[in-house]
């Protein structure tokens, strides 16, 4: 336990309101079987965070009139099947909207590679496009998918120029195992470091637009900065002011609650609290929120599945974590009871 935090290692990059010095936090180990210290080199598996990473892609693709948000993406690649797997849109990928369902589980037939990654694209869908949130990874293997036959490029290469425009200079898909914080140890794989804690991704074996990015704290604040920023980074802008408020405003309700916008969650009072903010979490305990309106954005990494993620949810721990950065300086909130919702 670190900082009261299942997992051996915690970093976090917070700011509490626009103006107000950055506080950074490490503690903890890489690892309980590596007994030096926590470094800001090291990178945490982001989990679900790459799909954030593929949004900010999706929509630089937009902007740059390589794809329509609203057009049918069997004009690029078949998505799903069923009678309406061809109304589906890289919005309703991206709000997790499509139909389609949340995860492929034929890793565990010993389907890998790209037959998985086609298997996975066939998808049945199990609801009209664009009248039920359901997260979904599928939806995301498939953004992942649309990106590289638009563009001709692997989705490595399109991420990293991603990476480069929002300063996140440590991102990467294939870091070094001594610089990754392990997370799980499984029977089948033993101790997860260096590799991808998702079973799906790692038997996709080739990256992909769900999970299996690594990072530092400082490689997410890049991300959040640039949400709070409208659309800038440290070196060019990275997205149009208009692409940022698709990122900020919801179109769908989940049933959990909170509202969807093209790649983040808009209120999610289960980890955010009574923050107005919009942000993601992953998996192996990653999060970030951004309050747009108190300038505040707070990013917090953590490896709550190491050595196993039975009984580990922080959702308490995100909610004390990411009250100071609310409009009203988080006098007013209290958290409430929640559990682990995102995968």
């Amino acid at each position: 336990m670190v900082n009261g935090a299942p997992g051996s290692a915690w970093a976090s990059v917070r700011v509490v309101r626009a103006g107000a010095e950055e506080q950074r936090m490490l503690a903890g180990a890489p690892s309980a079987h590596d007994a030096g210290p926590l470094r800001p080199d090291h990178l945490f598996d982001l989990a679900s965070l790459t799909k954030v990473f593929t949004t900010v892609a999706a929509l630089r693709f937009v902007e740059q009139g390589l794809i329509d948000l609203d057009a049918p993406v069997s004009e690029i690649a078949a998505v799903g099947s069923g009678s309406d797997a061809a109304r589906v849109t890289l919005r309703h990928l991206l709000t997790h909207s499509s139909g389609l369902p949340p995860e492929c589980w034929l890793w565990r037939d010993g389907l890998l590679g790209d037959e998985l990654r086609a298997a996975a694209l066939r998808t049945e869908l199990r609801a009209v496009p664009g009248e039920e949130h359901c997260y979904s990874d599928v939806g995301f293997i498939a953004v992942g998918e649309i990106l590289e036959r638009a563009s001709g490029r692997s989705l490595e290469e399109i991420v990293a120029e991603v990476a480069v425009a929002l300063g996140a200079d440590s991102l990467t898909w294939r870091p070094e195992q001594e610089r990754a914080v392990a997370t799980e140890e499984q029977p089948h794989r033993g101790l997860i470091r260096g590799e991808v804690h998702d079973e799906l991704a790692h038997a996709l074996a080739r990256p992909s637009g769900h999970a299996g990015l690594f990072g530092s704290a400082d490689d997410v604040a890049a991300l959040a900065r640039m949400v709070r920023d409208d659309g800038d980074g440290p070196r060019s802008r990275v997205l149009t002011s208009a692409s940022v408020r698709l990122m900020s405003a919801p179109v769908i309700r989940a049933e959990a609650g909170y509202g969807q916008a093209i790649g983040l969650r808009v209120r999610d009072r289960s980890w955010m609290g009574e923050v107005d903010a919009v942000g993601h979490t992953g998996f192996t305990g990653t999060c970030f929120a951004v309050d747009r309106d108190s300038g505040g954005f707070g990013v917090l990494l953590l490896n709550r599945v190491h050595p196993t993620r039975e009984g580990t949810d922080v959702s308490l721990i995100r909610r004390d974590f990411l009250r100071p950065i609310g409009s009203d300086g988080g006098e007013s909130i209290r958290t409430t009871a929640g559990s682990e919702t995102e995968t």
